[in-house]
C-alpha cells in the first residue's frame, strides 16, 4: 500500500509540475502578445507573475528588459538583462540585448564590448556581429566629427 501511495504521490507531482508549465508558457505567450499590441503594463504584469510560477527562468527577465527599453527605461532594462544573463543557457541572446541597450543610450565602447562577449559565446550569432559594426560605425563617425571639430583649431 506504501508503494502505491508513493507512486500516486509521484504522479500528483508530476501533474503539478506540467501544470506549472502549462501556466508558465500560457502567462509567457500572452506577456509576447501583449508587447506586440503595445500594452506594456499588462506585459508586465504577465511576466511578474510567470517569475512567481518560476523565477530561475531567464525569459521572464528578458521580456521585461525589452519591455523597459521599448519605454525608454534603459537602465532598468539593464538591469533586467544581467539577471537574465544570471539565469540563461544561451548568453549570447542576453549579451546581445544588453550591446543594444548600451548602443540605445550612446555608451558605444560598452555596446561593443557586449557585442564582442555574444560572439564569444556564439561566433555564428549574426545579431551581435549586426550590433558591434553598427557601434563601431557610429563610433568611428563621431572621431571623425569630433577630429573635424578640431581642425579650426590648427
Amino acid at each position: 500500500m506504501s508503494d502505491e501511495l508513493d507512486r500516486l504521490k509521484e504522479i500528483a507531482d508530476f501533474f503539478r509540475r506540467m501544470n506549472s508549465k502549462l501556466l508558465l508558457v500560457k502567462l509567457l505567450n500572452k506577456a509576447k502578445s501583449e508587447y506586440d499590441k503595445f500594452d506594456f503594463e499588462s506585459g508586465k504584469e504577465s511576466l511578474l507573475k510567470a517569475i512567481e510560477i518560476e523565477p530561475n527562468n531567464s525569459v521572464p527577465y528578458r521580456g521585461l528588459g525589452c519591455i523597459e527599453q521599448f519605454s525608454g527605461n534603459y537602465d532598468s532594462a539593464i538591469k533586467y538583462f544581467f539577471k537574465a544573463l544570471e539565469l540563461s543557457d544561451s548568453k549570447e541572446v542576453e549579451y546581445t540585448l544588453i550591446g543594444m541597450a548600451y548602443y540605445l543610450t550612446d555608451k558605444l565602447d560598452e555596446a561593443v564590448k557586449y557585442f564582442n562577449l555574444a560572439i564569444d559565446e556564439n561566433d555564428d550569432y549574426s545579431s551581435a556581429y549586426e550590433g558591434r559594426n553598427q557601434a563601431m560605425l557610429e563610433n568611428h563617425l563621431k572621431i571623425i566629427d569630433l577630429q573635424d571639430s578640431l581642425k579650426k583649431y590648427f
